[in-house]
């Protein structure tokens, strides 16, 4: 974000020098009068260099960040939470979805904010009601109904209930989930900034649930997949070493009781994703010995998962695969 400041700062800076010494026109008597010394017989060259380069400036720093991360083309078991960042179908309530490969992504749908009014968009799809589970809470009646309309794509629905849902959370638990559901929400649209904001009040929640519950492992779950969407768009803006400290955390509360030494086959492919997010971060830092050996103890897990699974995890042991030895080649040469 501060770079963004600072390139509209210094692009307005050269646009607006550019077009008063160019001679196309005043902005009061500012920059009238200016000696450019040995650049004097070119003035108007010079004029228009520093308004193109302004230009240049406001434009890269206008424009959405894609990340400076070299993984584009890699085949990825899904985000640090366990799946991909969509909510094309339902996920856990408090732990890592298990989507499998990406879905598309949903079409754009106005912002959706704790504390914004009731959108008055007319849905594109209309979506059956979900059905309430029996003594089910009012949150999780309205998280049912989210998730069955993100299912349904029917996604201006599911942005109103999501609202609904914030606003319904009542614990810190809730909260943090809600908030959760927020940051994947913006971040499937692409809207990393409001992904990022929600993303830390789902932290700042699962902190105060873990402090309540130091011993119970699935506030460390929550705390984890929190952090994982911290990690997750902060990659994405580019912003690594934040995305660093969050992959590093979340990836030592899933190596905690109730992490790889859990039975739950979702907790364990959890932690070889963390471990995986990780490991590429780290390849991109330089740091391929401590990536390959994150990879290593990833394909331990997914080895064991895929053995007892191989329906359910045949493909992650394949990606995972392809990339250890993809990581191996390059350590070797």
């Amino acid at each position: 974000m501060l770079a963004r400041i600072v390139g509209i700062i210094l692009g307005l800076i050269l646009t607006t020098s550019g077009y008063v010494v160019s001679g196309l026109g005043t902005l009061g008597s500012w920059a009238l009068g200016w000696d450019l010394g040995p650049f004097e017989p070119h003035r108007t060259t010079a004029g228009w260099a520093a308004m193109t380069l302004g230009g240049i400036l406001l434009v890269a720093a206008l424009l959405p960040r894609k990340g400076t991360s070299r993984r584009g083309t890699r085949r990825r078991k899904g985000s640090a939470r366990g799946g991909e960042r969509s909510l094309t179908k339902p996920f856990d309530m408090d732990g890592p979805r298990m989507d499998g490969p990406k879905m598309d992504r949903p079409e754009p749908v106005a912002p959706v904010s704790a504390i914004a009014a009731p959108m008055t968009i007319v849905p594109a799809v209309q979506a059956a009601p979900a059905p309430t589970p029996v003594g089910a809470t009012e949150f999780e009646a309205l998280r049912a109904e989210m998730l069955a309309l993100c299912g349904s794509e029917a996604w201006n629905p599911a942005a109103r209930v999501l609202a609904r849902l914030v606003r319904a959370a009542e614990s810190d638990r809730e909260r943090t989930i809600a908030y959760r559901d927020l940051g994947d929400f913006a971040a499937a649209q692409g809207r990393h900034d409001d992904a990022a904001e929600a993303y830390e009040e789902a932290v700042s929640y699962a902190r105060m649930v873990r402090k309540a519950q130091p011993s119970d492992p699935s506030a460390d779950e929550l705390l984890a997949g929190a952090l994982a969407g911290v990690g997750d768009t902060a990659e994405a803006e580019g912003r690594l070493n934040e995305a660093l400290a969050a992959f590093e955390e979340a990836l030592a509360l899933r190596r905690s009781p109730g992490g790889r030494e859990a039975a739950d086959p979702g907790a364990q492919r959890a932690l070889s994703v963390a471990l995986e997010r990780l490991a590429d971060l780290r390849e991109d830092r330089g740091h391929r010995m401590r990536a390959l050996d994150l990879y290593r103890e990833s394909y331990d897990v997914t080895a064991r998962l895929a053995a007892a699974d191989p329906a359910r995890f045949g493909l992650d042991l394949v990606a995972t695969r392809a990339r250890l030895e993809e990581i191996e080649a390059r350590v070797a040469g």
